[in-house]
């Protein structure tokens, strides 16, 4: 509205004859009220977009006027929960304001190119001091850290070593599940790579110098497939959603571009080394959208009753069993939970390029062949081997346009090694479907 009353004052007095017709000083005021008008309708043209684009894009952007916060708020539809509003949500009272760079490239996307973050990268480390290189510090609060989530299970190749020998991304840093992970008393079981406690997740950003105000740009290495995983332990244990990024692409296709590339030594640190005793700076929260094999027991067995009664016209759509989803390769046939769908997750991926997620309606058609409704009220249950392909699914859900966010979507963390090694759970097996 004050656009338009800005556009309106400066037509008045540009219209035929009435600047020329002002008596003395009104003509010479004229032409200062008419750039004063025009000035104001364009910031407020301006602000009239940016506003409400900034918070779209992030859901909670934040910015600071004279010294006090501003919070701009998008609003969520009643009944569901944005899994990118939950988290930022989490942290609002504290608010995450950030006076360094905005990475406009990047704003609202999971999934970023390599030259998206060539130009993010740029952004924050060209105007780096000579003082910042000398000591190998990175810019200030709210800026950029890439995480090295390479990571194999087959082929011998060992993530966290190729990352500490080099080369890497200048500055980043390496996440090696293996170590940041729930064990001990925490994981009687002792299952493979379960998700850390948020005191030692916090623990860990701590050390790699990563604040809640970072955004985080999860890469790998040719060859690695499971960066998603890398991604998913960032968003699960509370880390801002609009600023948890995975890129598109392999290091190599980085430097191949042109981005910077570091060599020589780095050593990463341990999580036994991390020191749990003192006051995390970073905030992290419980891990969220994960499930235990209870939660998928009480699910399978939903599925079967929900399968004996499908005739009947007067079962309680309400409580529909939740949809069972396994990502798993060809040890998908050997053995899995009755009642699962598989989406394998090469299918997600583009042949040339495992590191690269197919296009939203080549994704679209892959949950469709499968008969998977990405928009159903169901719960969707995840799982796979050991919890990390599944990772996959969570994001080319979020990616067709599922709202992952409160329980909609939950992955099993245990997966089939803890179900698998189960005697008591139920399980279909290639040489015995009767189980």
């Amino acid at each position: 509205q004050t656009h338009e009353n800005g556009r309106d004052v400066a037509r008045t007095f540009q219209s035929s004859g009435s600047v020329s017709e002002m008596p003395g000083i009104l003509t010479l005021l004229a032409p200062i009220a008419v750039a004063i008008a025009m000035m104001v309708g364009n910031a407020a043209r301006s602000a009239a977009f940016v506003i409400p684009a900034t918070s779209r894009a992030l859901r909670c952007a934040n910015t600071r006027l004279g010294g006090r916060r501003v919070m701009f708020h998008s609003s969520v539809p009643a009944g569901r929960t944005s899994s990118k509003t939950a988290a930022a949500a989490a942290f609002s009272s504290e608010s995450f304001a950030s006076e360094g760079p905005t990475f406009p490239s990047m704003h609202g996307k999971n999934l970023v190119s390599i030259r998206d973050c060539l130009e993010a990268y740029g952004e924050v480390f060209s105007a780096a001091t000579e003082a910042d290189e000398k000591s190998g510090g990175r810019k200030g609060e709210g800026s950029l850290t890439f995480v090295d989530g390479s990571w194999y299970h087959r082929g011998g190749r060992n993530g966290r070593s190729e990352f500490e020998a080099g080369p890497r991304i200048p500055k980043s840093v390496h996440v090696d599940m293996d170590d940041i992970a729930a064990k001990g008393d925490l994981n009687p079981k002792n299952l493979p790579h379960m998700l850390p406690p948020k005191e030692l997740f916090a623990a860990m950003m701590d050390s790699f110098g990563i604040t809640n105000d970072d955004h985080v740009v999860v890469y790998g290495k040719k060859g690695c497939v499971f960066t998603p995983r890398t991604f998913f332990l960032f968003r699960s244990m509370g880390h801002d959603p609009a600023r948890v990024h995975l890129m598109q692409g392999s290091f190599e296709e980085w430097a191949k571009l042109g981005g910077e590339v570091e060599t020589g030594p780095s050593e990463v640190i341990k999580a036994d080394d991390l020191d749990l005793a003192s006051p995390p700076t970073y905030r992290a929260l419980d891990a969220s959208n994960v499930c235990d094999m209870d939660h998928v027991l009480r699910a399978v067995e939903a599925s079967q009753r929900e399968d004996s009664r499908e005739d009947d016209a007067n079962v309680d759509s309400s409580a529909a069993a939740p949809v069972l989803l396994d990502p798993r390769g060809t040890t998908f046939d050997s053995a899995h939970m009755p009642g699962a769908i598989n989406v394998p997750y090469l299918s997600i991926v583009e042949d040339g390029d495992r590191l690269k997620f197919r296009p939203r309606k080549e994704l679209m058609r892959v949950f469709e062949k499968a008969g998977v409704d990405v928009q159903t009220e169901r719960q969707i249950v995840c799982t796979c081997g050991s919890g990390v392909s599944v990772c996959h699914l969570y994001l080319a859900l979020e990616e067709c346009g599922r709202d992952n966010g409160g329980d909609n979507t939950v992955i099993y963390d245990g997966s089939w090694a803890e179900w698998g090694a189960d005697e008591s759970t139920p399980k279909i097996l290639s040489e015995d479907t009767s189980k």
